[in-house]
């Protein structure tokens, strides 16, 4: 276990992840911080000052190796962050606290170099009492924040045996084809379990930590294997329960809880920018998808459409606040066009259950202003499929089983079409976007041709959102609505646009807290249908 935890330290940079658990270390050590770490904020060379009744801890904080450049070469070295120290911030330092020892830490997770050691051990020699202060330096290398890792953070009340179990299982088949998410569920589950709100402000902070430092570990392996869809589901699972989690103990005007969510979406940002950097040349291009056979590629497009459409919505609520965000957001949106565009296949989704995506897709370009384009998708994907079920018996495979959708596109018995929800959700688009013209084109084919095929949509009650956050909640809750084919555009607007206004007043925990995005994020992980909708927003 200690190796998996130095492993994940070593990927920490030094402002706001690397200080940040420091931070947390102490506060478990039983020290008061007296500051937040934060980028561009630094006092007199002291990164972290904290303290108890008997010293002042003030610590000096690098990434590596402390090699003889990181110790004295520039502004920012070590040895002028010490020098600084004594000359400026003990001004600070008054009344009671001159009696206390002063304990200055450099702590770096790298190892001190040999050529350095000298130095090091010079200054510390030379260095014992500043303006009668007594002091006392340390080094705090990777081996001893490992130490401190595993003692303050992982004890055998938070990472048990049977939790060590599960990391090693989830770590070791990272890799694997067809890697299974129940080790990394059941060690967040676990965790949350855990939880109470009653819980002091210490270990509350502790056990969120924990989780925290839990999913990255395993994030990170994934990251070093190049799986970083892998990263962002342990990430996305993560948010899922801990919203669920504040829901049901309604904590949402709870700061810490609340800034603890703000960490673990910005790893979830973090994973998914990796995603998109390395599948951004796939949409740049034709044929750079893997092409197997053709059935693989296209729940392959689909996979990696599923991905950037939720990221690039996530996105689209951030950039009020962060222009990096917008420009993200515009530049996924770039590669997704592209993507669509050289895949023309597309336009035939291998599952009757992929048209949860593209509702998300159709959602993303409402909010980014792309409302026509919506239109013409919406024409030319029923047309492409009316096409391909009259010339050739094609359909989206209703069980979402490859091997059904390999044997429809092969010709071979597969499961009998009898129920579909793309046909059903996208007569609610049709409506939705006042699309007469293309109900009309339809109206004979999923009059007589889809004549056994029950065109049906999801509801979701706002009674009912706590099942929205675990798997199966399209069996286990919602109303099933079933659409019939009426003979006119007009008939069939008045009926469906009664049953859309039913549910259109239901408003769920994420969109009263300024969360819009979780519905993307949660339907993409379970393969959910994400509501029929407008967006609402200003461009």
């Amino acid at each position: 276990m200690r190796l998996i935890i130095k492993d994940y330290l070593l990927q920490l940079k030094e402002k706001d992840e690397l200080d940040l658990l420091i931070c947390d270390i102490l506060l478990q050590m039983g020290y008061v911080t007296d500051n937040q770490p934060k980028t561009g904020n630094r006092q007199f060379g002291v990164d972290i000052r904290a303290h108890n009744d008997e010293e002042i801890l003030l610590l000096v904080i690098k990434q590596g190796d402390l090699t003889r450049k990181v110790w004295d070469a520039d502004q920012n070295a070590v040895r002028q962050s010490l020098d600084e120290i004594q000359d400026s911030y003990l001004n600070y330092i008054n009344g009671a606290d001159r009696n206390k020892k002063l304990h200055i830490i450099v702590a770096t997770n790298g190892m001190i170099d040999e050529a350095t050691r000298p130095n090091w051990e010079g200054y510390k020699a030379h260095n014992t009492n500043w303006d009668g202060m007594k002091v006392e330096l340390d080094f705090w290398n990777i081996d001893t924040l490992t130490e401190y890792v595993q003692k303050y953070l992982f004890d055998e009340h938070v990472f048990d045996s049977e939790m060590q179990v599960l990391m090693r299982r989830a770590l070791y088949f990272i890799g694997e084809r067809d890697y299974r998410k129940e080790y990394y569920e059941q060690i967040v589950e676990m965790f949350i379990l855990q939880l109470n709100d009653k819980d002091s402000a210490k270990v509350c902070k502790k056990k969120l930590c924990s989780v925290h430092l839990a999913c990255q570990m395993i994030a990170t392996y994934a990251d070093e294997a190049g799986l970083f869809k892998i990263s962002i589901m342990v990430s996305e699972y993560l948010i899922i329960k801990y919203w669920k989690y504040i829901m049901t103990n309604n904590l949402f005007e709870k700061t810490a809880y609340i800034e603890w969510l703000i960490k673990y979406l910005s790893a979830y940002e973090k994973w998914n920018q990796k995603y998109y950097e390395t599948v951004r040349y796939c949409c740049a291009g034709a044929n750079r998808l893997p092409s197997c056979n053709p059935v693989e590629q296209k729940v392959i497009l689909y996979e990696v459409l599923g991905y950037l459409i939720t990221y690039a919505y996530f996105l689209s609520f951030m950039w009020t606040y962060d222009k990096l965000s917008h420009k993200r957001c515009q530049e996924i949106l770039v590669s997704i066009v592209q993507l669509i565009n050289n895949y023309p296949q597309f336009l035939y989704a291998p599952f009757d259950n992929h048209i949860g995506i593209i509702s998300m897709l159709y959602r993303l370009l409402d909010r980014l202003g792309r409302f026509e384009d919506i239109k013409v998708l919406v024409q030319n994907q029923c047309g492409c499929l009316m096409q391909y079920y009259r010339m050739y018996k094609k359909y989206p495979s209703p069980a979402d089983s490859f091997e059904d959708a390999v044997n429809i596109h092969m010709g071979f018995p597969a499961e009998d079409y009898v129920t579909s929800a793309f046909w059903g959700t996208m007569l609610e688009w049709i409506v939705l976007m006042n699309q007469e013209k293309t109900y009309d084109m339809l109206h004979d084919f999923l009059l007589e041709d889809l004549a056994n095929v029950t065109k049906c949509a999801w509801f979701l009650t706002a009674e009912e959102e706590i099942k929205l956050y675990d798997d199966y909640a399209m069996n286990q809750a919602g109303d099933g609505v079933a659409f019939e084919v009426e003979q006119s555009f007009d008939e069939a607007k008045e009926n469906i646009s009664f049953v859309m206004k039913q549910y259109e007043q239901e408003t769920f925990s994420f969109e009263t807290y300024s969360f819009d995005a979780l519905e993307f994020i949660i339907c993409r992980y379970y393969g959910y249908l994400p509501r029929v909708k407008r967006e609402q927003l200003n461009n």
